[in-house]
């Protein structure tokens, strides 16, 4: 294997160890998306009918092919944010690794390629 090929691939093996030993520590989280939306309640004289609206905070959730939302209570909005924060970073996580494992799939092919181009020197039948 040329070094410098060797040199890319252990560098990247480097990245992905990291990157496993971070999503592997991750020991808690919730699949889905925390949000701050604006509803107005329909009130007659409620301030939100010429204003913004009053401030809700719920969680997107998806399971079995479709798509929920919850509201979250105050004293729930720090750990919410955190935990579906958590899932988004292993999205990413496993985002990240999978372009890794693509370029260390091209970096092999380029090895082979190489190695299989000097083995057959001097072999004229072999060219094609």
């Amino acid at each position: 294997m040329s070094t410098i090929i060797f040199d890319l691939i252990q560098k990247k093996e480097k990245n992905r160890q990291k990157l496993l030993k971070e999503l592997l520590s991750i020991n808690a989280m919730i699949r889905g998306a925390f949000c701050a939306t604006r509803v107005k309640c329909g009130k007659k004289y409620c301030h939100c009918k010429t204003g913004e609206g009053h401030l809700h905070h719920r969680m997107a959730l998806y399971k079995d092919k479709k798509n929920f939302q919850r509201a979250v209570p105050k004293e729930d909005h720090a750990w919410a944010k955190e935990m579906t924060e958590r899932f988004q970073r292993s999205r990413q996580i496993q985002k990240e690794l999978r372009i890794l494992e693509k370029e260390v799939e091209l970096l092999l092919e380029q090895h082979i390629e190489q190695v299989a181009g000097k083995s057959k020197e001097g072999k004229s039948y072999l060219d094609i």
